[in-house]
């Protein structure tokens, strides 16, 4: 069997960890593992395909447990396309767990986030626009879709900008004191949590490149 037959395998492992959905990444491990089993045997490295079966195995029980989930949760069609856009990295299960932690509130040119201030709320934006400012300087422009408030958020510090809804917004509203709760309480969703905001903060870095590569990115991040 050629040796670059194993490569395809952890190719595949690569690739899986690129991934947002987490029954994707489970299939494409269960994939690779497989693989890696099966020249792995051929090659007589036994050990080797001991530990990839039985990777295997896990991997097809958090597979089961995934589509079990999915099948007994349905995501209500108000939430679909929200689900769909924004938080694949979550089960449906934990996606309306979290969901039902907020509230939905509609804003008429409201500030959202001061300045050297820790943010009350973590906010997603779901019709509607936001803007950025610092010393009376905007530096972006935030859109149906976008977090704001999530980096004090993570990194427990004081907004490093001004946020303000343009016009009538609707926003998802998660106080930070349940978020906290949640966090000490349920360390697993929390995570999910953190990978949902962690891709937000990639989309707004790449729009803030692309829209004006002389600001610093981290500057449109509230």
């Amino acid at each position: 069997m050629p040796y670059y037959f194993v490569n395809i395998g952890y190719v595949i492992v690569l690739c899986a960890f690129l991934v947002r959905g987490m029954l994707l990444l489970r299939s494409l491990l269960l994939i690779a593992q497989l693989i890696v089993a099966f020249f792995s045997y051929g090659a007589g490295l036994y050990t080797t395909v001991t530990w990839n079966l039985i990777f295997a195995v896990i991997n097809v029980c958090w597979i089961v447990i995934l589509l079990r989930d999915r099948r007994a949760v349905q995501i209500p069609p108000d939430l679909r396309d929200v689900y769909d856009k924004h938080f694949q990295a979550m089960t449906p299960l934990e996606f309306l767990q979290f969901w039902k932690l907020g509230r939905r509130q509609a804003w008429m040119d409201a500030p959202l986030v001061k300045n050297g201030a820790h943010p009350s709320a973590l906010y997603l934006l779901l019709r509607g626009r936001a803007r950025v400012k610092r010393d009376g300087q905007v530096l972006a422009e935030l859109t149906d879709g976008y977090f704001i408030g999530e980096m004090s958020l993570l990194t427990g510090r004081p907004a490093n900008a001004d946020v303000e809804a343009i016009g009538e917004v609707a926003l998802m509203e998660w106080p930070i004191e349940e978020l906290v709760q949640l966090r000490d309480r349920k360390a697993a969703l929390w995570i999910r949590v953190q990978s949902v905001i962690g891709y937000d903060l990639v989309a707004k870095i790449q729009r803030t490149e692309h829209a004006a590569p002389s600001v610093t990115p981290s500057l449109a991040m509230s």
